[in-house]
C-alpha cells in the first residue's frame, strides 16, 4: 500500500533525518556499506552534524561543507549515526571532483519518501 497522506510522508522522513545525525564524504563508490572517507588536511576531514530542515510532503533535506585534504577525490556521500563509528544508514554517488590542493565540497542531503 502506498502512504497516501503528506503527514505520514512527513512523519517518516522526520524519522530518517532524527536517525541520519551526521554526514560524510567518500573516495570510494557507497552502497550497502559506507565508502572509504578521506583522512588528513589542513583544517582535517571530519564528519559533519546535519541539520535537517522540515519535511515537505516526504521530502527533507540538509547540507554541509567538508575539508577535503590535497590529492583526494570524492565520489560518495551518505549518513552516519555518529561523528565516529557509529552506523552507516545510506549512501550514494555524486558528481566525482578531483582535489589538487585541500579545498572545501558542499553536499546537499536529500530524502525523498515517494
Amino acid at each position: 500500500m502506498a502512504i497516501q497522506t503528506a503527514g505520514q510522508k512527513n512523519t517518516l522522513a522526520t524519522a530518517y533525518g532524527g536517525a541520519a545525525t551526521y554526514g560524510a564524504v567518500y573516495t570510494t563508490t557507497p552502497g550497502a556499506s559506507a565508502g572509504t572517507e578521506p583522512s588528513g588536511g589542513s583544517p582535517a576531514y571530519a564528519r559533519k552534524a546535519l541539520s535537517w530542515g522540515a519535511p515537505s510532503n516526504g521530502v527533507i533535506t540538509a547540507s554541509a561543507t567538508f575539508d577535503i585534504p590535497a590529492s583526494t577525490t570524492i565520489v560518495g556521500a551518505g549518513v552516519h549515526t555518529a561523528v565516529t563509528a557509529g552506523t552507516y544508514l545510506d549512501g550514494a554517488s555524486v558528481t566525482s571532483q578531483a582535489f589538487a590542493s585541500q579545498g572545501t565540497y558542499t553536499v546537499t542531503f536529500t530524502f525523498t519518501l515517494t
